[in-house]
């Protein structure tokens, strides 16, 4: 893809030749102007940290007694201020069904933290990724980096033995007024994404529970907004956020937000539309295998997130027509002109799985896949198939396969649902 070439008022009153920054754009179908488009944010909107380790059996059994005790609230140590310990932050607790994957969530959304604990995929005896830590934008935004790891690491240590990172997944949100997508905007879309179904008077604008690869909802009278993708890879949503905000009661934070960004320039009475790529964990861990990195964590990943957006820009990219090889004059926009933390570094990203250093990888491969197309036929499910698997003589050379290529217990669990779902609905298990 290639990009256009930008021109600003003065120089093309002046020299006439391009410029970076311009905001005048010539392409193969004439003038593209975006002087009037403004952008009143870029942020990370959300990360959700995941940590691997032994949960601490005092910590399950005081979450145990509060819970039995019908108490709402649990009280966590927090990080030093200025030196001085013994701080505490009260969280509500509750108790979570399988599906939400963790048995315990504490929850202060004054802080911004989201803690869910205890996963349902191994034994509260055994070390897996117990613990993930959801980040809201005012937590984000009000920390360095640093530390906001050294704040999770912190809680960690209190909930799990031999605590480490391993994942990240991020959020990225860029909100601008001023400007609405062509009305035929999936006709000149380029995704990997084949479904495409339309909503047309939703009421609610939550993206967060919709899985379709693209999904479009809106009214006669309102701009489209779209959800291109799956969570479980990258996913893009673009909506209207000015409308979100109030739905979610966040008008106050996002109009001070905006308000400051934009150094004043955010009009409240106007729509404030988002773009915002959601990049999965097991995303960023290939993009980092693609940079010969370890990006499991935030203040590893915070360097990069320019260079993150721009990739996800590219892979789902909106063209100047169907058929051309040029990106579209907004596009090309937010790729060059948007920035996360840090300016780009340029890096060509590339995501790339780890190879394994297992030479019997193909081996195991095949066990995993075998057994499971057997105890498929049997009518066991994931639970009792991780059993089997568990008493295997090879089962911790299974474990070390999947930790060779930046996996875990959770991820073999997965690949044994999935597994399972694919061989009862292709006939396998018949």
């Amino acid at each position: 893809m290639k990009f256009n070439e930008r021109y600003s008022v003065s120089s093309l009153s002046s020299s006439g030749l391009p410029v970076s920054s311009g905001r005048i754009f010539f392409t193969e179908k004439g003038v593209v102007d975006l002087s009037s488009v403004e952008v009143v944010g870029a942020f990370v909107d959300t990360v959700r940290q995941l940590f691997y380790g032994l949960p601490k059996e005092s910590f399950v059994e005081r979450l145990e007694q509060s819970i039995s005790g019908g108490e709402d609230f649990f009280f966590l140590s927090a990080p030093p201020v200025n030196g001085l310990s013994g701080q505490v932050v009260r969280f509500h607790l509750s108790r979570m069904g399988k599906v939400s994957r963790y048995r315990y969530k504490l929850q202060n959304n004054e802080l911004g933290l989201v803690i869910l604990f205890g996963s349902y995929h191994d034994l509260m005896t055994n070390p897996n990724q117990h613990l993930k830590i959801e980040l809201s934008p005012h937590f984000i935004n009000s920390r360095t980096s640093a530390a906001v790891m050294a704040y999770l690491s912190f809680i960690s240590a209190q909930l799990l033995v031999d605590y480490s990172a391993k994942g990240c997944a991020v959020h990225l949100a860029c909100d601008y007024q001023n400007y609405s997508l062509p009305v035929d905007f999936l006709d000149r879309f380029s995704t990997h994404s084949r479904t495409i179904k339309t909503y047309d008077g939703v009421s609610s604008i939550d993206l967060s529970g919709l899985s379709e690869s693209v999904t479009t909802y809106g009214s006669v009278n309102q701009e489209r907004n779209y959800l291109i993708g799956k969570h479980q890879s990258v996913q893009l949503a673009i909506y209207d956020k000015s409308l979100e905000v109030i739905k979610s009661d966040k008008q106050d934070y996002f109009n001070h937000e905006w308000g400051v960004f934009s150094m004043g320039v955010h009009d409240p009475e106007k729509v404030t539309r988002r773009i915002e790529l959601r990049f999965h964990h097991t995303v960023i861990r290939e993009i980092g295998q693609g940079m010969g990195l370890a990006l499991e964590s935030f203040d590893k990943v915070v360097d990069y997130l320019t260079d993150i957006w721009r990739y996800g820009l590219k892979i789902n990219r909106l063209k100047v027509s169907s058929t051309s090889d040029y990106f579209h004059p907004f596009w090309q926009f937010l790729m060059q002109d948007i920035e996360f933390t840090v300016p780009a570094q340029n890096i060509d990203v590339k995501r790339k799985k780890k190879d394994s250093v297992d030479p019997v990888a193909r081996n195991i491969s095949m066990l995993i896949g075998n057994l499971i197309t057997l105890l498929a036929r049997k009518g066991f499910n994931a639970s009792q198939v991780m059993t089997q698997l568990r008493v295997l003589s090879v089962y911790s050379e299974i474990i070390d396969y999947y930790r060779s290529r930046g996996l875990n217990e959770s991820d073999l669990r997965q690949a044994v649902e999935k597994g399972l779902a694919l061989r009862r609905l292709i006939g396998k298990a018949a």
